[in-house]
């Protein structure tokens, strides 16, 4: 511990801390790439306006769903009816 040297030291870490910066500087360019592809992927899944733009396999299954309701409307409307002729 008599030959510590400060200065030596200090001189020994400086690599260590540039190299610390650069890691953080080339991090930040690499989140920055990743924000500019995440938003050129938002821009093909919402418009302008902010509606949502849906996908193809998105857009039948929804169609599908859709389809399925209207049968189960008109089902339950025809037992309202016949529920309605049975009342009076």
């Amino acid at each position: 511990m008599k030959d510590f040297d400060l200065s030596k030291a200090l001189a020994s870490l400086v690599p260590v801390l540039l190299a610390a910066m650069w890691w953080v500087i080339s991090s930040i360019g690499e989140i920055t790439s990743d924000i500019q592809l995440i938003r050129a992927n938002q821009m093909q899944l919402i418009s302008p306006q902010g509606v949502i733009v849906p996908s193809p396999g998105n857009a039948f299954a929804r169609q599908e769903l859709k389809e399925e309701m209207l049968g189960h409307i008109h089902d339950l409307k025809v037992r309202v009816k016949l529920l309605e002729e049975r009342g009076k």
